[in-house]
């Protein structure tokens, strides 16, 4: 019998749940409609359960200063990946500004949602789920106003007919639930306010349901996934090597350099080791970005980070 290292047996395990999605579209089990249900379901539903009792632990004064830690690398981190990420497409000279902000999107924004939660779950454990809760902050609040932005390809004035204009001020796009329940728990969490049964049981078995209903979701986004030629096109692919191992590699350096350990170290590693963040095509659709660039680059780094974790694994777990 031959017997796996546990981070390639997780990362088969979550494979085989995207095989699920994927097959489920081709065998016409699951519409492209459906498809997205079950992705609203699990942004609006399953994945805020997960946050809010991730962070239903006994208040103490050093998992605060930990949370607050882990906060402020996270804004350490954005704030180093957006001249990075423009640093780095400087040599993209062929692109238009609609591909190149698609671009630099991509090398800002991962998909934490739909890979993070879950790869951090099998790889660090529950309570990872806590720190980052609190690290993905940041993103929540950045992807929907500097990211829309970038990912328009251009500051400002009117977009292709039936896109809306990018908007820095849009306080409807931040307020989502992803960071509502964040600060809800983390509320929760200061005041040692404990979530009463039945509540608290249900919510966990909500929550339970978003690592196979992510994984499906993305592997039936895969199926559904049309992107042609853009295969061909060698941006794409110095995007996801960027992606998925140039920037966890400057992530992990930075992090042994100040000394940082557990998941302090762990969680920003991981973040940056995640393929492209799976909105980033609704959001160039809807801003007047490239969206089949977008859906390319959310299917490459998707597909090559069923490699390049078990990689991760031996690095964090």
């Amino acid at each position: 019998m031959i017997v796996l290292p546990p981070s390639m047996m997780q990362s088969l395990i979550l494979f085989l749940l995207i095989c699920v999605g994927f097959g489920a579209v081709k065998t016409r089990t699951l519409s492209p409609d459906n498809v997205r249900a079950l992705s609203r379901f699990l942004v609006d539903y399953t994945l805020p359960a997960v946050i809010i009792i991730s962070m239903q632990r006994p208040f103490s004064p050093a998992l605060r200063d930990q949370a607050l830690r882990i906060l402020g690398l996270s804004l350490l981190f954005y704030a180093a990946s957006f001249p990075l990420a423009y640093l780095a497409t400087a040599a993209y000279r062929k692109s238009g500004r609609a591909e190149l902000g698609v671009h630099r999107f991509a090398m800002c924004f991962s998909n934490v949602a739909f890979m993070g939660f879950p790869v951090a779950e099998s790889l660090l454990g529950k309570e990872s789920l806590f720190i980052l809760s609190i690290y993905n902050i940041p993103f929540q609040v950045l992807a929907f106003s500097v990211g829309i932005v970038m990912i328009s390809g251009r500051r400002s004035g009117a977009g292709a007919p039936g896109t809306r204009r990018p908007s820095l001020g849009s306080l409807r796009s931040l307020v989502n639930p992803s960071i509502v329940s964040a600060v809800a728990g983390f509320a929760l969490f200061l005041g040692s306010v404990r979530i009463p049964e039945p509540l608290y049981s249900a919510m966990d078995l909500l929550g339970g349901m978003t690592t196979p209903l992510a994984m499906v979701v993305i592997g039936a986004t895969l199926a559904n996934t049309r992107i042609g030629g853009v295969l061909s096109n060698p941006r794409l692919w110095l995007t996801t090597a960027y992606r998925l191992a140039l920037l966890p590699a400057l992530a992990f350096a930075a992090a042994k350099a100040a000394g940082l350990t557990g998941l302090e170290l762990s969680i920003p590693v991981l973040v940056a080791a995640m393929p492209v963040a799976a909105n980033s095509t609704i959001l160039a659709g809807v801003y007047g970005g490239d969206d089949v660039t977008a859906s390319a680059l959310v299917f490459a780094s998707t597909l090559l980070s069923l490699f390049t974790i078990p990689a991760l694994g031996y690095l964090i777990a």
